[in-house]
């Protein structure tokens, strides 16, 4: 969905859009409102079934992503890693146990709520690594240049407002050589009109989904490089992508 594009409009609609998406995700935080059956969810999302078994029932119920996005290799390398959008924190539980031993995972979420179900669900891992969650907004992050070794994100980018800003920060944040691997939405086509006319399909993911050739663009001009998108599955009127990519210098 389009915003407007006087640069005040545009400021005041983007907080409009901000506002619904705490208020939603508020509501299903404090008020356990998620869809039922949330290790079915999880399975027919992509989620390998050894890993949905470990995982507590609080947490898989919470879940609201758009796919499998957790990284397969590499993690034995990384010292801290960032989640954008990590919510009520099934992604950050696998993240936890598949990190070396203390290892740094910082959550951040737009929605303070969401992240006090997080610290509650999550199960406990002594030996694991280490979790702190971080109010704050994916376009301006309240975090150091160069700290992430790896950035993550689980239907995150497709609520952001301002989707180039949201990329950059991704970027700014990462170590050089560092990776972002994501999971999100994009259309082939225009939004069906029941989207668009919904006032609150910006708030649920898909009134900001956009095309692979502009998501290509905000990471390119973000300054990633290697960039793959791929392993495409249909999620309501638009298509879940994985999207991994790194940052080069």
């Amino acid at each position: 969905m389009t915003g407007p594009r006087n640069s005040a409009a545009q400021s005041d609609w983007a907080a409009q859009i901000k506002g619904r998406i705490r208020q939603r995700y508020t509501r299903l935080a404090r008020g356990g409102t998620f869809p039922t059956g949330g290790a079915q969810r999880l399975l027919a999302a992509g989620y390998p079934a050894d890993a949905v078994d470990g995982l507590l029932p609080a947490l898989m119920d919470a879940y609201s992503g758009c796919g499998y996005a957790v990284p397969e290799s590499g993690l034995e390398n990384i010292s801290v890693a960032v989640e954008l959008g990590a919510g009520a924190g099934v992604d950050t539980a696998l993240l936890a146990q598949r990190l070396p031993p203390q290892a740094r995972i910082i959550a951040v979420d737009l929605t303070p709520a969401m992240l006090e179900r997080l610290r509650t669900s999550l199960p406990p891992t002594p030996e694991g690594a280490l979790v702190f969650a971080v109010a704050g907004d994916m376009e301006a992050l309240p975090l150091p240049d160069g700290v992430a070794d790896l950035v993550t994100a689980n239907a995150a980018f497709t609520l952001c407002t301002d989707k180039a800003a949201a990329f950059a920060e991704a970027y700014r944040v990462l170590k050089p050589g560092g990776h972002l691997v994501a999971r999100d939405l994009i259309r082939e086509g225009p939004l069906p009109r029941e989207v668009l006319e919904d006032p609150l399909s910006d708030a649920t993911s898909l009134g900001g989904v956009v095309t692979q050739a502009d998501m290509e663009k905000c990471l390119k001009t973000a300054g990633f490089s290697d960039i793959r998108i791929g392993d495409p599955r249909p999620f309501s009127y638009v298509v879940s992508v994985r999207l991994e990519t790194r940052r080069a210098d």
